[in-house]
């Protein structure tokens, strides 16, 4: 997000018009690496969860964001 931020500065250049994309893309692919991350870790460890447990929330937290600010903003236009 913070590179989307700076972007807005060369409004007009070739740097924002490849920028722009590139920013939003690493920004969902994290969010989706997230969700990915924290499948494999449940699935890897399903015997020690508890001992694993700040870990995969850890790697949830991303996802989490995404998805409750998603909910709040849908419940807002109803």
């Amino acid at each position: 997000m913070l590179i989307r931020h700076f972007i807005e500065y060369y409004r007009g250049t070739w740097i924002y018009q490849y920028g722009a994309p590139l920013s939003l893309l690493v920004f969902y692919g994290g969010v989706l690496w997230s969700f990915i991350n924290t499948f494999l870790l449940i699935s890897k460890y399903k015997t020690e969860l508890r001992k694993n447990l700040i870990w995969i929330i850890l790697s949830a937290i991303p996802f989490l964001y995404i998805s409750i600010m998603m909910i709040i903003a849908m419940n807002k236009t109803i």
